[in-house]
């Protein structure tokens, strides 16, 4: 399926279908590779993706809905599409609020080991970036961090969009390379991007589904260890202040929080918790 395809609104329900076996297919490969090598709270978790439900009991009323589980974990295959859409709405919100909206990539050198501490070192880096001259005009805007293994090592760039009149990319090349050991410079892009659609680039996730189940156990396994409870997705400036009311109109629009009985508490409960609950629950009707 094309990339054009995926992202467009008039997206059949059959070629959703094939998306999300897609993804599935490229789970299945991940979990393959680890069992045996790796058993976490996450890996299962991402094992139960889509293949079990929640069920949520409304406390006034008993009446039970169910709901697909899904484990909201970054290297999730059937996952990061889902946080990649939470992103790029709220992205296009503020960019419709911008007049200025470049797209930045920031790049440095491969290298042979992925460590949890190269990973926070690159993100001081980005902070350094931030608070630098050639940032001056920036008015807020978001970074997201994307992580890469092509068989030459591993790639760590990142993807801003920022709300600025002007970025010099040479000055910004010689900050950056400064910044990441590349005195020479580093390799940067700017492009402004006023009347594209440029948002999903800079909203996607750490790594592609693709991506990781192609590469072998041991690398799979590096990468998990390594990007454990870090952030790979940053707002500031503008967006940062703006992004709760952001954040906020957007669930006003669209999630489901009341009951048919008008009620708003819930139960939630696993697929087990829930089977349980039922047999109990038949118990004392006998």
């Amino acid at each position: 399926m094309s990339k054009r395809a995926r992202n467009s609104p008039e997206t059949s329900c059959s070629s959703l279908q094939e998306l999300w076996d897609e993804q599935d297919h490229f789970r299945e490969s991940i979990l393959s590779k680890l069992r045996g090598y790796l058993d976490t709270p996450q890996t299962r978790n991402m094992d139960r993706c889509g293949r079990e439900k929640v069920y949520r009991t409304c406390k006034e009323c008993d009446a039970t809905k169910s709901f697909g589980y899904h484990c909201d974990l970054k290297f999730c295959p059937r996952c990061n599409h889902r946080i990649t859409r939470k992103r790029v709405h709220v992205l296009k919100l503020w960019s419709t609020r911008i007049s200025q909206p470049k797209h930045i990539v920031t790049t440095q050198r491969n290298f042979k080991t992925l460590v949890g501490s190269e990973i926070r070192r690159h993100q001081k880096n980005l902070v350094l970036l931030r608070r630098s001259p050639c940032f001056a005009e920036v008015k807020g805007g978001c970074v997201s961090v994307e992580i890469t293994n092509e068989d030459r090592g591993w790639h760590l760039h990142a993807h801003w969009l920022v709300d600025a009149r002007w970025v010099d990319a040479g000055e910004l090349a010689r900050t950056w390379g400064r910044l990441v050991g590349q005195d020479e410079g580093a390799i940067v892009k700017v492009k402004d991007v006023r009347g594209q659609d440029y948002v999903a680039e800079v909203a996607k996730y750490v790594a592609k589904g693709s991506e990781i189940a192609a590469w072998k156990t041991h690398e799979i396994m590096e990468f998990l260890v390594a990007i454990f409870r870090k952030r790979f997705f940053f707002t500031f400036g503008t967006l940062f202040k703006e992004g709760g009311a952001i954040r906020a109109q957007l669930n006003s629009e669209h999630v489901e929080t009341l009951c048919d009985c008008g009620c708003s508490k819930f139960v939630f409960r696993s697929e087990l918790d829930q089977t349980l609950a039922d047999i109990r629950q038949d118990a004392r009707r006998r």
